[in-house]
């Protein structure tokens, strides 16, 4: 299957400003222009997939010049098919991409793939019921993708799997994700290793999200940070926890920190880590279709969080974000045209200053489900696409500064 070949140019799409949540008081709104920086794209939108059937739910990770891709990929006649993991590699910032490796390749659903990486190591998790039971599964690659360990469970003993995360740092490797406590709860848990995936230890309940959710992690240096959301009766919270790489040194496990305000509604949480910098993200569920993303910085390393800041849109959902040299990149889809496209904006440490978002699809399909990092190189991106007719993963890199 062809892609269809067209351009992206940088256009000025929203006026953005920044609304912060006063201490004890409302919404205060600051309309002046900040000044940005241009970012240039420097690739076409590239199909990886080109699949007859979908490719969807991609995630990108990145070390050096290397840029790594996983999805979960239809394998099989369309609807009777199962699901399996691929993974992708570019060796050249993103220039050119190798031939696709299934990793699940089982008769089993495998499903929400994540990856990080750290050197010239990769990790992947995803969810997969090749066993006749929901479990999570993880794999490793120690030379930069060319081979892989056979994938292991690390969810044993965790009741019903869900929504899997994972991040790493130095030898840590960190996996979060939704499952069932006896009194059937909807619970977080998390699974740690010390000595790079080789072995993990015994589980961790780390809260209790009442109703399922999508936790996330980030890591950076010796500690470790999770949120979530929670539903309540008037609202969903936006909860954050911080922890350290050694199991019996935990910070605010029992007592997490509430992100967002009375009347600013939270889901679909995100986070990132990066040298005292810490960034939660977050799209709000009400109303259904006024849903804006929103940032909250810590400076002190999760310590304390500054003010709310809204980047003004129209329907937002599935916001990623990534911390580099002092700056957020934040991803996300938005319908301010009738359809799904992939935004994408670069903020400053603590928020006061707010690039211009730039549509980075702009074609007239549904573009969703967004991932970012960043390289020495450029800022990389993938989405899910279906502008061919079937889903496809598409891959777009842009320049960190004109």
């Amino acid at each position: 299957m062809k892609l269809p070949s067209y351009y992206v140019f940088i256009i000025t799409l929203l006026m953005m400003g920044s609304s912060t949540i006063a201490q004890g008081g409302g919404i205060e709104t600051d309309e002046k222009e900040k000044p940005s920086e241009r970012l240039n794209f420097v690739s076409e939108t590239n199909n990886l997939t080109q699949n007859e059937d979908d490719s969807v739910y991609p995630q990108i990770s990145s070390s050096s010049e290397n840029i790594y891709i996983v999805w979960q990929e239809s394998v099989g006649s369309y609807g009777t098919s199962n699901y399996d993991i691929f993974f992708k590699k570019s060796n050249d910032s993103g220039e050119t991409f190798g031939s696709p490796i299934n990793l699940s390749n089982n008769i089993g659903f495998s499903e929400h793939p994540q990856i990080t990486s750290v050197g010239n190591i990769i990790y992947i998790v995803w969810v997969d019921d090749s066993s006749g039971e929901r479990e999570i599964m993880f794999c490793k690659s120690s030379n930069t993708g060319k081979t892989f360990s056979n994938s292991t469970i690390v969810s044993k003993n965790s009741m019903g799997p869900n929504h899997v995360e994972l991040a790493a740092e130095g030898q840590s490797v960190y996996i979060v994700w939704n499952s069932f406590d006896k009194e059937m709860r909807n619970i977080i848990l998390l699974s740690k290793s010390d000595d790079a995936g080789k072995t993990f230890a015994e589980l961790r309940e780390i809260g209790i999200a009442n109703m399922e959710t999508f936790p996330k992690i980030a890591a950076d240096a010796d500690e470790y940070f999770v949120t979530w959301d929670k539903k309540n009766d008037k609202d969903t919270e936006i909860l954050f926890i911080k922890g350290h790489k050694n199991y019996n040194k935990m910070h605010n496990v029992t007592n997490h920190s509430k992100l967002n305000d009375e009347g600013i509604d939270g889901g679909e949480t995100q986070v990132a880590a990066n040298a005292d910098h810490v960034l939660v993200s977050w799209t709000n569920n009400m109303p259904v279709d006024k849903k804006h993303v929103y940032i909250r910085n810590s400076i002190n390393n999760g310590n304390d969080f500054g003010n709310i800041v809204r980047l003004s849109s129209i329907n937002s959902s599935n916001v990623e974000n990534i911390i580099i040299d002092g700056n957020s990149y934040i991803v996300w889809q938005d319908n301010i045209y009738g359809n799904q496209d992939i935004f994408f904006t670069k903020s400053n440490m603590n928020g006061t200053r707010i690039d211009k978002p730039v549509n980075v699809s702009n074609n007239t399909g549904i573009s969703e489900c967004p991932s970012i990092t960043v390289s020495r190189n450029g800022i990389h991106m993938v989405w899910e696409d279906d502008t061919t007719g079937n889903h496809e993963v598409l891959y777009k890199r842009l320049s960190k500064f004109s």
